[in-house]
């Protein structure tokens, strides 16, 4: 019984703080804000637009070109695609 309570005792600061949140939380949430907003959508529209038609229409393209525009492609799909999914009703795991 003596060395149950002692074990309770010892317990008792381990537990969590119970404020829920953690310091990076506010800074992550504003990013994740950014980068979906209406500026972020239309820039990765346009952003995506120009990389397709460079990509179809450019002749010849260097190596380092290709890969760039692969990049902007790729990008503007991360971006972009949060809201389309979205509007299409697809979502995400909600935490």
């Amino acid at each position: 019984m003596i060395i149950g309570v002692i074990i309770q005792a010892g317990a008792v600061p381990a537990f969590a703080t119970g404020s829920g949140t953690l310091p990076w939380d506010g800074p992550i949430q504003t990013l994740t804000s950014n980068l979906t907003g209406p500026v972020a959508t239309g820039i990765s529209v346009v952003a995506f637009l120009a990389a397709g038609a460079a990509l179809v229409f450019g002749e010849e393209l260097g190596g380092i070109a290709k890969k760039a525009l692969y990049v902007v492609l790729g990008i503007s799909m991360i971006v972009f695609g949060n809201n389309f999914m979205s509007d299409l009703g697809i979502t995400g795991a909600l935490v």
